[in-house]
């Protein structure tokens, strides 16, 4: 085959080398990526056909970016597609890697396959867990759980949070996770071990289902697993490297660039006449006259929401978090933290060349003007020009957001904008009318100017001691910050302290707070079967941003979303004015019957985010019983309490726990 060569060369130390750069010119693209095994459980799914038992392997260890795996990639681009060599951005750090991949291993398989997931832990000095993103965990193949009988199929437990449904998996140690692949639709795997996803411990987890039972089956024509975008916005030092500065100096909290796949641009290793060397960033590719499936997924950390759009393409939105909406055709969509949606592109009557896949960073990651790009390459039938003629040197920010024309989910908005259509405006593709909810739970969270013990010590460096960036403020839900017990409340429940359980109705200040700052085991008992509506409210200070929250074990379903500040047009930043609320103002508000709420097909969700000084409004059918965690899908968020875990059903609800399961505890 033939190749282009490019001499890149050097001034360093006062002696000018050259050296070449070479990658193939005229290869069929489809064939530059290594072939990868299928595994048998990706397959084509079928009615009536018995469902598999598909078995996976996670090894859990460091490795780290451009390393010894990668050669002399990307001055020999052949070397980045090399086995273990994980390019990332262009600038060698630490990760964490399952199997010496970033992201993780893709799992595909078929709705209703048992999914196996053995995980050995050898990271020398560090526990780990994972997590399976959108999945039930009850056992049942359809969508909700629904019945009063024990499913024996039901494993809560492996919905892998420590301290709630595990213990965490100890250096060395070997933790099975088995499950029913429920519900069918864009999910994804991660770490739920504190500042390992930023690290790289996440992957796609894909559920599909026969074409007789997919609803939007006639809207497209291809669904290739290739066809799957990862993003996550990413930064330079390790998960720890950059907590600790901030939450114990003022260091900073920003990402420096985006992965999509584990792939990025950001170093330039290009000099003199030529425009820029870059390392490879994904690609996909497509044929003229087809619909395609695209599945995306933001796997970010930090407040980092994503615009996404597509240049030239309309993008026709048909599911959100594994869950079939009515389609709705926009010109850009905002994914936050956590979210999945699902779209299908057109390529009829385009110009069958590469087009950019656009990524901006909203928020925190606006101001770096994080963006990430990928490719979506027409085939037609000629070899494609290498990608460094088509992304001559650095993009602009400003073209990756505020792209013209309709967007779903856009940030710090209500319903009813037809150009800014929120999730709420969206229906479910399936056809319900909820009856009146049982109870309403009222759940607020505002970021707490007092000294958190894990940060401060009031006798010495108080918050209101502390200097400039160094005064770093607490989340709380409903003014308690959520931890964890060391014994796991799905099987240890006899081994917790039930002092150490509180909530707003029954919170202790004797016992669960210290100087103003409230701490317990964050819970709430919902009766199995009910129906609760939940707000949960941003009260909106000392930052006018959004944040996103995750319910594990449920699909939740979105009535209402509203901001209620007096500066609209502040979307981002230190409040604005009047954009602070309070939860008794939500309350009155609701009390009064001013907050009408949509019971006619609401769509169905396990990841929204709540507007600034504003609300989301959710419905939940406790119909799973175990112990759950609701969060704030921004890591650090999640890590120093904001969150509260909901009891569904009594002890003699919960399923049986397997023999022999793993115990842990204090030592004294």
């Amino acid at each position: 085959r033939n190749y282009i060569i490019i001499w890149v060369c050097f001034l360093t130390i006062g002696v000018f080398s050259c050296m070449k750069v070479s990658g193939a010119n005229d290869q069929d693209p489809k064939q530059q990526k290594l072939q990868i095994q299928t595994h048998p459980c990706e397959r084509e799914c079928q009615s009536g056909k018995e469902p598999k038992t598909c078995f996976y392997k996670f090894e859990v260890e460091y490795s780290g970016t451009l390393n010894k795996a990668c050669f002399d990639c990307p001055l020999n681009m052949t070397d980045c597609s090399r086995p273990d060599c994980n390019p990332a951005d262009g600038i060698e750090r630490r990760i964490i890697t399952v199997n010496r991949k970033l992201p993780g291993p893709a799992i595909v398989v078929c709705k209703g396959d048992t999914i196996v997931v053995v995980v050995l832990n050898k990271l020398p000095a560090a526990t780990t867990s994972v997590h399976f993103h959108g999945l039930f965990m009850h056992g049942e193949k359809d969508a909700s759980a629904g019945n009063k009988e024990k499913n024996p199929r039901a494993t809560p437990w492996s919905d892998g949070v420590p301290g709630v449904t595990q213990c965490p998996i100890l250096p060395g140690q070997t933790f099975k996770y088995e499950f029913v692949a429920n519900p069918a639709g864009t999910h994804w795997w991660h770490s739920h071990a504190a500042l390992q996803r930023e690290d790289g411990m996440y992957g796609q987890l894909i559920i599909k289902e026969p074409d007789d039972e997919n609803i939007h089956r006639n809207l497209y024509d291809e669904d290739l697993a290739e066809h799957v975008l990862v993003i996550e916005d990413w930064v330079h030092k390790s998960g720890e490297d950059m907590f600790i500065p901030h939450h114990w100096d003022d260091g900073s909290n920003k990402a420096t660039s985006f992965l999509v796949n584990g792939k990025g641009r950001f170093h330039n290793f290009g000099v003199n006449k030529y425009p820029g060397l870059f390392t490879p960033v994904e690609e996909i590719f497509v044929e003229q006259g087809k619909r395609y499936r695209l599945r995306i997924i933001n796997a970010g950390v930090s407040l980092c929401p994503v615009e996404m759009s597509i240049d030239d393409h309309n993008l026709t939105v048909i599911s959100s978090d594994g869950a079939d909406i009515k389609p709705i055709q926009v010109n850009s969509l905002v994914l936050h933290n956590g979210e999945r949606y699902d779209v299908i592109i057109d390529t009829a009557a385009k110009v069958a060349k590469t087009y950019l896949i656009k990524f901006g960073g909203l928020m925190d990651c606006g101001a770096n003007k994080i963006h990430g790009t990928a490719l979506l390459r027409y085939n037609n039938g000629k070899y494609l020009v290498q990608q460094h003629k088509i992304l001559k040197g650095p993009t602009k920010y400003s073209s990756y957001i505020n792209i013209p024309g309709k967007q779903l989910n856009s940030i710090n908005r209500g319903q009813g904008d037809l150009k800014k259509v929120s999730v709420a405006d969206l229906r479910s593709a399936k056809k319900e009318i909820l009856k009146k909810a049982d109870r309403t739970i009222y759940m607020s969270y505002i970021f707490h100017d007092t000294s958190n013990p894990d940060f401060y010590d009031d006798r010495t460096y108080s918050f209101a001691d502390v200097i400039g960036k160094n005064n770093l403020r607490t989340p709380m839900m409903n003014n308690i910050s959520l931890t964890f017990p060391v014994s796991p409340l799905l099987s240890q429940i006899e081994d917790v302290d039930i002092s150490l359980f509180c909530n707003s109705e029954n919170l202790d200040p004797e016992v669960h707070c210290k100087g103003g700052f409230c701490s317990c085991y964050h819970l709430y008992q919902l009766n199995y079967g009910e129906e609760i509506d939940m707000f949960i409210i941003d009260e909106g200070l000392p930052w006018d941003v959004s944040h996103p929250f995750h319910l594990h074990g449920f699909h939740f379903k979105v009535l209402a979303m509203e901001r209620l500040g007096a500066s609209p047009e502040y979307l981002f930043g230190l409040n604005g004015p009047g954009n602070n609320i309070t939860r008794q103002m939500v309350i009155d508000r609701d009390l009064a019957g001013d907050i009408p709420r949509n019971l006619d097909s609401p769509p169905n969700k396990d990841t929204v985010a709540v507007p600034d000084a504003g609300y989301t409004l959710i419905r939940i059918r406790a119909d799973n019983p175990g112990f759950w965690l609701m969060h704030c899908h921004m890591s650090w968020h999640a890590h120093i309490g904001m969150g509260v875990i909901f009891k569904v059903g009594s002890q003699k609800d919960l399923p049986k726990m397997p023999s022999k399961f793993p115990k842990c505890g204090n030592f004294v």
